[in-house]
């Protein structure tokens, strides 16, 4: 699998935040396959990606597996670090 644009690697995620992901990436029009690692593909300008979650280390890793060739992988970026970032910092209790 091609890893286009680098790995991007987030802490501090639990099972709790996991779940909460998928669901926000379904609810978006996503379609997932897989379950660790999951295969994403978010049906917009070609994007899709794969996750990969370490809980032992409570980590989320994820890279671009496709996109077409006029999409910036920082554009990618500017989208889901930011989120994925938010998701980290809440508490188990906070994330709906």
């Amino acid at each position: 699998m091609d890893n286009l644009c680098g790995e991007h690697h987030y802490g501090n995620i639990t099972k709790v935040k996991i779940d909460q992901i998928l669901e926000k990436l379904k609810q978006t029009g996503s379609t997932i396959s897989g379950n660790n690692p999951w295969d994403v593909d978010v049906h917009n300008n070609g994007v899709k990606l794969r996750g990969t979650w370490v809980e032992a280390s409570l980590s989320l890793s994820i890279i671009v597996t496709a996109k077409n060739w006029y999409v910036p992988c920082g554009k990618i970026w500017e989208t889901i670090d930011p989120l994925i970032n938010h998701i980290s910092s809440l508490k188990d209790a906070e994330v709906r």
